[in-house]
């Protein structure tokens, strides 16, 4: 359990109301996020330890980690939405960022790629046509897509529990400022 230097939540319950507003753990309110984290690894629950860390952080920074988590499980950095995926993260302009979302609207749904695509295009930035007025996503759909993209490629790998666990360290440094 670090220090989560990138994250601007001091309440796990706000945070988490953000991942589930349905479903806001009364135990964790007043807690700080890193240490409600911990217990929901230390309870099993990795696949919502995957969406909670995901909001804890910032898009640009949820996007790093996502790609850094699907290059650590194997996904080629060769791969075109990877590619796509780096050459954002090097210079998050609004013309990589529309591009990354071109390539996704081209691969099945369902793809890790094709998620992380989406999460770029929508972690920041108008997403109505250039010539239209600006319109803004939802604030926490980045990170709902990001921590999607790092889940599917998990699932669809041989050692899921194992890539998840690799994907939440890699999380908790990327929010350390690592």
């Amino acid at each position: 359990m670090g220090d989560w230097k990138l994250s601007t939540w001091t309440d796990a319950a706000q945070l988490a109301a953000s991942v589930n507003p349905r479903e806001v753990p009364e135990e964790a309110r007043g807690m700080a996020p890193s240490v409600w984290f911990a217990s929901l690894r230390e309870a099993g629950k990795a696949a919502y330890a995957v969406n909670f860390l995901a909001h804890a952080m910032p898009r640009y920074e949820c996007v790093v980690w996502a790609v850094r988590a699907l290059i650590e499980q194997g996904l080629d950095r060769a791969d075109p939405a990877m590619v796509a995926a780096l050459r954002w993260i090097d210079n998050p302009s609004d013309g990589l960022r529309r591009a990354a979302a071109d390539l996704g609207e081209t691969l099945d749904d369902e793809t890790p790629q094709a998620l992380l695509c989406k999460a770029i295009f929508l972690s920041g930035g108008s997403i109505s046509e250039e010539d239209l007025p600006a319109i803004q996503p939802q604030p926490d759909v980045c990170a709902k897509l990001a921590a999607a993209a790092v889940l599917t490629a998990a699932f669809t790998g041989k050692d899921p529990s194992g890539a998840i666990a690799a994907s939440l360290q890699i999380g908790e440094s990327v929010l350390a400022g690592a």
